[in-house]
């Protein structure tokens, strides 16, 4: 009887995508902002920073990301609900950032509610994301928050650690606004 799993974490291959898919589907829903045709494109452009996590084999979670204007995105990250809080999602995370050490200098990602805590474990800096038509509101509306950059659409605050409790309460308050903590990291 075999008494030790191995594990392996190392960059998917083409024959990993589908499985990596079933993943993100199963633990983040179907309906993401990033649907698989658009991600299968990043994969073939930057393979580099689609890594996943290997038990005797089988691919039990997922990270994957791609460059931006200044960054390096974490676009979206997944552990198989039966592995999850093993630790596996962080070295997920360790890996992506030792990759993407060599070629950039900063990593973004846009943190759901219950991941809030995860990435600031990870040492990741929070700022909150505001977006909101221009005509439903303007600056003025959040001139009690600590504002980083504002465009006509968009305002960043600053965060000095997350509080899901106080986006729930802006989410109420500006019912057609949509909050968001957006986590930051020099590597």
């Amino acid at each position: 009887m075999k008494l030790f799993s191995k594990l392996k974490i190392k960059q998917l291959k083409e024959k990993d995508f589908s499985n990596a898919m079933k993943i993100l589907d199963n633990e983040l829903g179907k309906k993401r902002v990033r649907d698989r045709n658009f991600l299968h494109h990043k994969f073939k452009e930057f393979p580099e920073f689609f890594i996943g996590i290997f038990l005797n084999k089988e691919l039990v979670g997922v990270v994957c990301g791609f460059p931006r204007e200044n960054y390096l995105l974490i676009s979206m990250i997944a552990v198989d609900s039966r592995f999850q809080r093993r630790g596996f999602g962080k070295r997920l995370v360790e890996k992506f950032e030792q990759v993407a050490k060599n070629k950039y200098s900063k990593i973004n990602v846009g943190a759901q509610d219950k991941a809030i805590n995860f990435y600031y474990a990870l040492n990741y800096e929070p700022f909150s994301l505001i977006q909101f038509k221009k005509q439903d509101y303007s600056l003025k509306d959040f001139k009690d928050s600590e504002i980083i950059k504002f465009t006509p659409n968009t305002i960043e605050v600053e965060v000095k650690k997350p509080d899901i409790n106080k986006i729930k309460q802006l989410r109420k308050k500006f019912p057609k606004a949509y909050f968001q903590y957006i986590f930051t990291k020099k590597i």
